[in-house]
């Protein structure tokens, strides 16, 4: 119940409320409460198996509420607004009140992508990443473009959507109520690392400085080293846990934990905690108010942490779940949905996991009608001597008549025609040099042979997608070439006489991209022509200028410096394919001064004492 439904209502009204909601939706009727605003506590889920919309109540560790969605795409999510939810399909979005329980419109998807989605104060939103795009939902139906691919979205507590361009470095943001998204900082491009939410304030890793710095105030703060070393495939949890920012590292197998709650608190921060993980794939962590989650892909287990980085628990998730996903609920507790919405596991706040079968509500029993009271008594009528039927007067008994039955009737039952083979089970990526091996467990065929695989990749930026047909036997295919620091989002899907089923998606990210660098050492010995005095030989020389790490195909102003008196404007090169540059520039001949260069993206060279000719 919102803020504003609680003052509306007495505690009295609130409880028969909630009771007309749990009888609506068990019984399966839409009477409608005008003007009620339902808590966004829980989490709502889709089971294409059973078309129904169901409501998880985190607390209770029940299904409290259902509504009826026919054809239900597989792969469907569920995101809920104040008084509205909708399921996101490949093709359409479904709007269904949470009042009335039933479907109030079906919308076009605007996208064949699958969006993150973000429930928050004036949304809520879907974040179309690869295409750079976000949907406000509500009232309206609103796309505003951001300009390019996006990183993880968060959202504070006033309702702004806080987002990060990965092409160029820019932070963003969507105001509650603003109609543009609007980009005010520039990393630079080439910058890995992601957005969190520490205490109520964005904040931005940057696991190419290896620092953190507030983004959702006035003015972005200053960057605050995080004592770590970070690779760009570090993948950064939405939200902390009790202070604590959760940074995985998937090829290393670490888990860190960042001292978020100093920062936030204007002071030094805490070394990271580091918590060693067994060998696997994981997913992106992500954390319940004081607990840290993750999904071991390989063992198919929830695993939780604390702040410290203790281990809290480890709960298996059920088989027949297919590939699960976490979402963080506006109640900070985690939910863990199976692929296919039959299972839900809910992590509490402290790390302890509980699961939640997804079954529909049954109705009540009809009422049983007041019994009414007997007629008064009278005495027994006289009734006739009853005649057997089988005694005659005049002779002995007579068996009864033979009554012939026929046997019953049935219906020959007709075979059930096979339907497209299920979802392939833990499907998983493992980078391994540039390359990346896929993984995965057989689908179901639904009755025929599974007679076909299909493998596709899609890099979030640039080239590099591709396709593969694999034999119905294959269970591994290998993706060549990953281009560095570049995510992929590998499908699989099984194929039988039926058709195609439902894919199974998982992301891989190519090698490390090496952290940006600029070295200055003496290069060719000249004399600078507009004025020899200036600089002469033997000791003036161009400045050699090696670049590597940054963006390819990228043009940076290099400007020069020394500690001494010396002006340069500097210039400009554009660095090749592998995101390298190498020149000699600028005339400099102060022997025993120390030199250094900085680019445009504020990466600067070590200082180089300049030696004599």
């Amino acid at each position: 119940m919102g803020k504003r439904g609680l003052r509306r209502l007495p505690v009295t009204a609130l409880v028969s409320v909630c009771a007309v909601l749990i009888g609506v939706a068990v019984s399966g009727g839409a009477s409608p409460l005008p003007g009620l605003e339902l808590s966004q506590a829980g989490h709502w889920i889709a089971s294409p198996a059973l078309n129904l919309v169901l409501f998880v109540n985190g607390s209770a560790k029940s299904v409290d509420a259902q509504v009826p969605v026919a054809g239900l795409e597989p792969g469907s999510q569920v995101v809920q607004g104040p008084t509205s939810g909708y399921v996101i399909g490949k093709s359409a979005i479904v709007e269904f009140g949470k009042s009335n329980l039933s479907v109030d419109r079906t919308l076009p998807s605007p996208s064949g992508e699958r969006p993150a989605l973000v429930e928050a104060s004036g949304g809520p939103y879907l974040v179309y990443r690869e295409a750079g795009r976000v949907v406000r939902l509500g009232s309206g139906f609103t796309t505003l473009p951001a300009g390019g691919p996006l990183g993880t979205p968060v959202a504070t507590a006033d309702g702004t959507l806080w987002l990060n361009r990965t092409d160029s470095g820019a932070l963003c943001r969507l105001a509650k109520d603003a109609d543009t998204v609007t980009c005010r900082d520039n990393l630079g491009a080439g910058h890995t690392g992601g957005l969190s939410i520490a205490g109520d304030r964005a904040v931005f890793v940057d696991t190419t400085t290896d620092t953190i710095r507030e983004v959702s105030g006035d003015r972005p703060g200053e960057p605050v080293a995080i004592e770590k070393d970070l690779s760009p495939a570090a993948q950064i949890a939405p939200a902390d846990a009790d202070g604590r920012i959760a940074v995985l590292e998937p090829e290393r197998r670490q888990l860190h934990l960042l001292d978020a709650g100093g920062f936030a608190a204007g002071r030094a921060p805490a070394r990271p905690i580091e918590v060693d993980l067994p060998d696997g794939v994981y997913s992106n962590p992500t954390a319940s108010a004081s607990s840290v989650v993750l999904l071991d892909l390989t063992r198919h287990k929830v695993l939780t942490y604390g702040p410290d980085g203790n281990p809290r628990q480890t709960t298996a998730i059920p088989p027949e779940s297919g590939t699960p996903q976490l979402v963080r609920g506006d109640d900070k507790r985690v939910y863990v949905d199976g692929g296919e919405g039959k299972h839900v596991l809910v992590v509490d706040p402290d790390g302890k996991v509980a699961q939640v079968p997804v079954t529909p509500g049954k109705a009540p029993a009809p009422a049983t009608s007041p019994q009414q009271p007997p007629p008064a008594t009278q005495p027994p009528a006289q009734q006739p001597p009853k005649v057997r039927p089988d005694v005659r007067a005049d002779g002995p008994k007579q068996p009864p008549p033979v009554r012939r039955t026929e046997p019953p009737v049935t219906q020959q039952q007709k075979p059930i025609p096979p339907s497209p083979p299920g979802i392939p089970g833990r499907l998983t990526a493992r980078l391994q040099g540039s390359d990346a091996r896929i993984t995965w467990d057989a689908a179901a065929g639904n009755r025929a042979a599974v007679t076909a695989y299909h493998v596709t990749w899609k890099p979030s930026s640039g080239a590099g997608a591709g396709a593969s047909e694999l034999a119905g036997t294959a269970r591994s295919t290998v993706i060549a070439g990953l281009r560095a620091g570049i995510t992929y989002t590998v499908t699989v899907v099984a194929e039988n006489s039926a058709g195609r089923g439902t894919p199974a998606t998982t992301r891989v990210t190519g090698p490390a991209v090496p952290k940006p660098t600029i070295t200055v050492t003496r290069g060719k010995t000249g004399t600078y022509e507009p004025d020899p005095a200036e600089c002469s030989a033997p000791d003036c020389a161009k400045m050699h200028v090696v670049v590597r790490g940054f963006a390819p195909n990228t043009e940076y102003h290099f400007t020069p410096h020394c500690g001494c008196t010396y002006s340069n404007e500097g210039r400009s090169f554009t660095t090749d394919a592998n995101g390298a540059v190498t020149f000699e520039a600028f005339d400099f001949g102060a022997v025993g001064k120390q030199a250094w260069v900085t680019a445009d993206n504020g990466v600067s060279s070590p200082r180089y004492t300049w030696p004599p000719g």
